[in-house]
């Protein structure tokens, strides 16, 4: 009774330890970085499984990219520009009536190249109309347009701390600033020269971060830079049309008639399946080659998307896209409510789901519910499809990476463990079983060794002796095609058979003190059909038994002699098997060397002289070798199994 409660006690041991390992296996995917890697590769798989395919360029969009692309580079030169073109550029986009003017771009330093001369009343005349001239810096028409057309400015913030300070320049809009604990610090920040940063109270910063993985995928709606609030450039952007801009509690953003959840970091997940932007080339823009209309009531976005630049970042694997491109899908997100949230809570709820259904797996490999684990695993699948589309639809992402990675891994683990231990288990059995299958092997033998006056220790001897003459062979690369431990195995649980055939044989020919009469002996030369004929008996229960078939060999060839002159068959040399050939040296071996009702024991030297005298005659010459070489240890094993009566 004891030991059966010390198994169970045992069994709920390995439950407890199973669980204490799944928890400190879930604490250590939660902040993994492998676990952050394949949820963001879910996510992505997850926009292009349920979010609308690529709309149209030509579809209806609110905005608009001017682009200083390598036609405008061809035409005017390389960037940057003299401020006066950048200047005729705002001015001519103004003239087409949009409904805001940004640009994405940063102007640290001021313009070196010459001014020029402006009428202040007639600037189609070349600069002169006979009245008084006023000299203008291309700068001082730059921040003019930017006045005059209410464009947004970029500015950048930084990591590092060797940018010069220009918060003095900022203009501080007080408004946000009860955001400042609870949005992302940047420690520097690239403006715009004073004189133009000065001039302007609409900016935002145009910083992109890539995730872990070196991917674009979110954005932050606000940043803090020294207790000042900034926000992003696309939100700048839209502010510049709606000053009634609202944040509630919940984190939720009220702008343009739209509604936007924002995580508690202000960030969100962008999605780059909305409407594309309208392209539109610079040059082509003052050469005045645009019809009005494609830019009349959109927000515009000036700036850069070359090839090669250094605002060119990653959103896939295979698609790169221009910060003015993402910043424009950023607004197209809002306008369209196509933005995203992933807040931290659902990765702690994840963790928790991965915890309980591995715990639930765990249960069902202890009882052996096999096809519950496998309903499991499909109603897994579909329900996490499901259930991450269930938020998707809500424009939540529900971070299912910090789920399936921690379950799998735990799956994956314990499968192994319960796999090992089914394979223990099933060594256990058969092990034992091999065990009950010798002893009864033995025991038949015995019952046959008995009836011929042989004792059990024949047995222990003759299985050794060809035990250890086969792995001599093995050891020196002798039979390497027949050869191996498996081999070797079988052959020393089938030995006890050799004479099996004896239980057919009378007892007075078996217990015969003397010399057996020609007709004894051939009635003695019998026992191997008769072995033959029970072992082919049990051979039929089977399609294919190695054990029976070596049994069978042995019993039924190992009174064959290498030089053909044995009995049954007369089978020569190596049409013998081998395990007979082992078999025949090790029993003539015993029989010389033990004491027999009819005969007296032989010496040691005197068997070995024997056996050696036989080489090529009645035992195969390698085989004698081999003997030759471990003679002594047949004579330790006879030794060890020595009989204590006949």
């Amino acid at each position: 009774m004891w030991k059966f409660l010390l198994s169970d006690k045992i069994k709920y041991l390995r439950y407890a330890s199973a669980i204490v390992f799944s928890l400190f296996l879930h604490y250590f995917f939660y902040s993994a970085e492998i676990t952050k890697t394949v949820d963001y590769k879910l996510y992505d798989m997850s926009r292009f499984m349920f979010e609308k395919p690529i709309r149209d360029e030509n579809s209806s969009n609110n905005t608009v990219i001017v682009n200083i692309d390598d036609k405008s580079l061809q035409v005017l030169g390389q960037w940057p520009w003299s401020r006066d073109i950048n200047a005729e550029l705002i001015k001519k986009i103004n003239s087409m009536n949009p409904a805001a003017i940004a640009i994405n771009m940063v102007f640290p330093e001021l313009d070196r190249n010459r001014p020029i001369i402006v009428s202040p009343s007639n600037q189609d005349r070349n600069g002169w109309d006979g009245l008084s001239l006023k000299q203008k810096t291309h700068d001082e028409l730059f921040i003019d347009a930017i006045d005059k057309s209410n464009s947004i400015l970029s500015v950048y913030l930084h990591e590092s701390q060797n940018m010069p300070s220009c918060k003095e320049s900022l203009f501080q809009n007080l408004r946000f600033q009860y955001l400042e604990g609870r949005i992302e610090e940047k420690i520097s920040i690239l403006c715009n020269h004073k004189a133009l940063q000065q001039n302007s109270k609409r900016f935002g910063f145009i910083n992109l971060d890539a995730d872990d993985d070196g991917f674009v995928r979110r954005v932050s709606f606000f940043m803090n830079y020294e207790g000042v609030v900034i926000p992003s450039f696309s939100l700048a952007t839209m502010l510049s049309l709606d000053k009634d801009i609202a944040i509630d509690d919940s984190n939720r953003l009220q702008i343009l008639t739209h509604s936007i959840k924002m995580n508690d970091d202000m960030k969100v997940l962008l999605n780059f399946h909305s409407t594309y932007p309208t392209l539109i080339s610079a040059i082509d823009v003052l050469r005045g080659n645009v019809n009005p209309n494609i830019l009349k009531g959109k927000i515009v976005l000036l700036g850069l998307s070359l090839v090669g630049s250094n605002n060119i970042y990653p959103i896939s694997e295979n698609i790169k896209k221009s910060n003015i491109e993402i910043q424009a899908t950023f607004i197209e997100n809002v306008l369209n409510n196509e933005l995203l949230v992933q807040p931290e809570v659902y990765k702690k709820i994840n963790i928790l789901l991965s915890f309980l259904f591995s715990s639930l797996l765990l249960f069902f490999l202890s009882k052996r519910y096999y096809l519950a684990i496998l309903g499991a695993i499909f109603i897994l699948f579909i329900g996490v499809v499901l259930y991450t589309l269930f938020f998707y639809i809500q424009d939540i992402y529900i971070s299912i990476g910090y789920f399936l990675v921690p379950s799998l891994h735990y799956f994956f683990l314990i499968t192994l463990i319960f796999i090992y231990i089914n394979i223990e288990e099933k060594n256990r059995f058969h092990y034992e079983l091999q065990k009950s299958y010798s002893a009864t092997v033995e025991s038949i033998s015995l019952v046959v060794s008995m009836r011929d006056g042989e004792t059990g220790e024949h047995i222990r001897r003759t299985k050794s002796y060809v035990k250890a003459l086969a792995q001599y062979l093995y050891d020196n690369n002798f039979y390497r095609d027949v050869l191996n431990q498996n081999f070797i195995l079988y052959l020393y649980e089938a030995a006890p058979l050799h004479d099996i055939g004896k239980i057919g044989i009378p007892d007075a020919i078996l217990k015969k003190e003397g010399n057996l009469t020609p007709d004894e002996y051939k009635i003695m030369q019998k026992h191997p059909e008769l072995a033959k004929a029970v072992i082919e008996k049990a051979m039929k229960f089977y399609d294919k038994n190695i054990f029976l078939d070596m049994a069978y060999n042995i019993a039924y060839y190992h009174h064959e002699r290498w030089d053909g002159q044995g009995y049954p068959l007369g089978l020569k040399k190596d049409n013998i098997p081998l395990e007979a050939q082992l078999m025949a040296l090790a029993d003539i071996y015993d029989s010389l060397i033990s004491k027999r009702c009819y005969k007296e024991a032989y010496a040691y030297d005197e068997v070995e002289k024997i056996i050696i005298e036989g080489r090529g005659a009645a035992f195969n010459p390698i085989l004698v070798d081999a003997f030759i070489e471990i003679k002594d240890e047949f004579r330790e094993i006879h030794k060890r199994y020595k009989d204590e009566k006949i």
